[in-house]
């Protein structure tokens, strides 16, 4: 298995489960396969698009702002995937695809209301939102 750099660094930070993929409880495998055996059909369909997003086509994909915290153990696929999406768009207009990425903070940190990045970032997605 591939080791992603994020899930190593950051485990100690974020509170999303860092087991890996041959783990029977790990969360990828208990949404998508619960209870089958880690197979090699099963590793290539997690590179599926309708699996996993970072793999799709982002052509003509409507406007999107993601936000994450740099201590989140997904935060290298979050920056992948937001890659992708304006690698595809590369003529879109400047504000249609928004990474936005948070020191220290990790996986939906928004809902922990009495941070003061969580209520900025909420308040940032209303803009995008009535931007649209």
């Amino acid at each position: 298995m591939t080791k992603r750099p994020s899930i190593q660094c950051n485990a100690k930070y974020d509170f999303l489960c860092a087991l890996p993929l041959e783990s029977p409880l790990n969360p990828a495998r208990t949404f998508y396969a619960p209870g089958c055996p880690l197979s090699p059909e099963m590793i290539t369909e997690m590179a599926h698009p309708l699996v996993s997003p970072v793999y799709a086509n982002f052509a003509e994909f409507p406007p999107t702002l993601i936000q994450a915290g740099e201590k989140e153990i997904i935060i290298n696929k979050t920056s992948q995937l937001y890659k992708n999406i304006a690698a595809h768009n590369p003529n879109a207009k400047c504000g249609r695809y928004i990474y936005e990425c948070y020191a220290d903070m990790i996986h939906v940190f928004h809902q922990f209301l009495d941070l003061p990045d969580a209520q900025y970032v909420i308040a940032k997605a209303g803009e995008f939102i009535k931007a649209l």
